[in-house]
């Protein structure tokens, strides 16, 4: 099986939470507190700022000229498609969209942020990429179960909509690709590695719905 065969087996029951999570069962619903999406649209636009980094730091190390380009692009689309649609939710929800991205991040997502942010410095490219997988496949995942299942009229439907679209699914299948790719001239111990840091950024993305579910911060500030 390729690498991504593996490590999506091996995500299964992170997976599963993730699915049965009630955020976005909830989401599904469009019963989901409008509270708790706001906290959520102003973390990830805390996240993908991050996250941008992290792909531009990949596109820097990447080996080959697709490769730089495949990353390069991401790291535009994280700021100005995601952007996009960050600021219409927030706009309903009487939100500045640069106040949102000058917020405090929660330690969920300053957590994650700083995981991948160090993985991409300490490690290789192939971790790297393998890092930024879930990001792209269990939001693709989640987008297109919710699609099937969603209620009509849904308020979340942009937010659906985005991630069960063909255009994210072809993205999703291109990092698959280069990280598959990098996973066959990895040694042993790099595809540890790999499986390692995959597995990790999932339980992230799970803590990361969580924590807006909950509207969790900081329990102590100074």
């Amino acid at each position: 099986m390729a690498f991504t065969d593996d490590v999506w087996v091996a995500a299964a029951k992170v997976r599963e939470a993730v699915h049965v999570h009630p955020f976005n069962i909830e989401l599904s619903a469009g019963t989901l507190p409008r509270e708790a999406f706001a906290h959520y649209m102003i973390q990830d636009s805390l996240y993908l700022q991050g996250y941008a980094r992290v792909l531009a730091m990949g596109a820097a190390k990447a080996p080959a000229a697709d490769e730089i380009l495949e990353f390069s692009k991401a790291a535009e689309v994280a700021i100005i498609v995601e952007r996009a649609l960050h600021a219409g939710y927030l706009e309903q929800f009487g939100i500045d969209p640069r106040a949102a991205e000058t917020a405090t991040a929660t330690p969920a997502c300053e957590a994650y942020v700083n995981f991948m942010l160090a993985t991409a410095v300490t490690d290789s490219f192939a971790v790297l990429a393998a890092a930024v997988l879930p990001c792209f496949w269990l939001y693709q995942d989640v987008g297109t179960t919710i699609a099937k299942r969603g209620a009509p009229n849904n308020f979340y439907q942009a937010w659906i909509d985005t991630y069960a679209d063909e255009n994210f699914a072809a993205a999703t299948e291109r990092m698959k690709t280069i990280v598959n790719a990098a996973a066959l001239v990895a040694g042993p111990a790099e595809r540890s590695r790999m499986q390692a840091a995959f597995l990790r950024c999932a339980q992230h993305e799970w803590l990361f719905w969580d924590s807006a579910y909950h509207q969790k911060d900081w329990p102590v500030r100074p």
